[in-house]
């Protein structure tokens, strides 16, 4: 009994050492934690859920569900930052931050809110921005917000995707239309109905500020001092990048010709062996047949020559009969 329990410890060991282990095949690193606090989960594209500290990657793909006290805080790599508040479901959907116009940030939001500094991709891409909710498309124009979702049942407030502008300004899209909203602003698009965005006439009182909240609202003129040179890094970094994977890529193409240099030599080596081998062969039996020709002709040679002598034999002793019987006849 000691024993299956000290086993079944082992096991769970070792599956909870890898519920937290990071994803072994990660995509696109989308940020790195900043602070965690209270009950926070990511998980993976496998549904692989892990505990994060500070200083971990999130990644591409990757989901993030807080709980009561959770708040999630993150360093994206376009220099933005996201706070993710207590008793959130999202997901960063795309992430891509090189520095071009490939850049995009694509978040899910399922429940919950989080508040939002962009970087270079809500300044240079904006259109490459969103966040996507059951009912709404929320976008950007360089802006400081905070999307958040009430989901169907709740007692907090109308059930809906909700957008707050700190700064800047962002727009809330449904296919039934759109609305711009500006900084101390709100905007709402509704789950039941046609959901059709409005601006509200006040902000709701369910947008509630966490402990961090100064510090977080002072991260917007931090975040866009800092991202211009950030981009240009990240470019430069790319071209290096490129440019190794260029290296690499030319280094490969070299080594593959070489290697089907290398192959055709060998190939040029066992087919000159090949027709050397044909021709010693050949040679062997002409060599052969040669041989076999001269005795077959010496064999009939001297079985010509033994038939002579017989033949020659025979008329001899016909000539020596011929005599002796002519003879014989004289002397009578």
């Amino acid at each position: 009994m000691r024993r299956l329990l000290l086993a079944c410890s082992l096991v769970l060991a070792c599956l909870g050492a890898q519920a937290q282990s990071p994803p072994a095949a990660a995509a696109n690193l989308a940020g790195k934690v900043e602070l965690v606090e209270g009950e926070v989960t990511v998980s993976d594209k496998s549904k692989r859920t892990r505990r994060v500290a500070v200083g971990d990657s999130i990644f591409e793909g990757e989901g993030i569900v807080t709980g009561r006290d959770g708040e999630l805080h993150l360093n994206m790599e376009d220099g933005g930052f996201i706070a993710v508040r207590p008793n959130t479901r999202m997901s960063i959907a795309a992430y891509r931050a090189e520095g071009d116009s490939e850049d995009k940030g694509i978040f899910s939001l399922l429940q919950g809110t989080f508040r939002s500094v962009t970087g270079w991709i809500g300044k240079y891409n904006p259109r490459s921005y969103q966040v996507r909710t059951p009912t709404a498309t929320i976008g950007v124009r360089g802006t400081d917000h905070e999307p958040l979702v009430i989901p169907q049942g709740s007692t907090e407030g109308e059930p809906g995707s909700y957008d707050k502008v700190n700064v800047g300004g962002s727009y809330i899209q449904t296919r039934h239309g759109s609305i711009d909203v500006k900084p101390n602003q709100a905007g709402f698009a509704p789950w039941k109905g046609r959901p059709v965005p409005r601006l509200l006439p006040q902000v709701p009182a369910f947008f509630k500020a966490t402990r961090y909240e100064k510090a977080i609202a002072a991260r917007h003129d931090v975040v866009h001092k800092a991202i211009d040179q950030r981009r240009i890094e990240r470019q430069k970094g790319s071209l290096e990048k490129k440019g190794q994977l260029e290296k690499q890529k030319i280094e490969r193409q070299k080594a593959l010709q070489e290697r089907r240099r290398d192959q055709d030599a060998q190939r040029r080596e066992q087919g000159e062996e090949r027709r050397k081998q044909w021709q010693d062969k050949q040679q062997k039996r002409q060599q052969e047949r040669g041989l076999q020709e001269r005795e077959d002709r010496e064999k009939r040679q001297k079985e010509n020559g033994e038939r002579r002598q017989e033949r020659e034999a025979r008329g001899s002793e016909r000539n020596q009969g011929q005599g002796a019987r002519g003879g014989g006849r004289g002397r009578d």
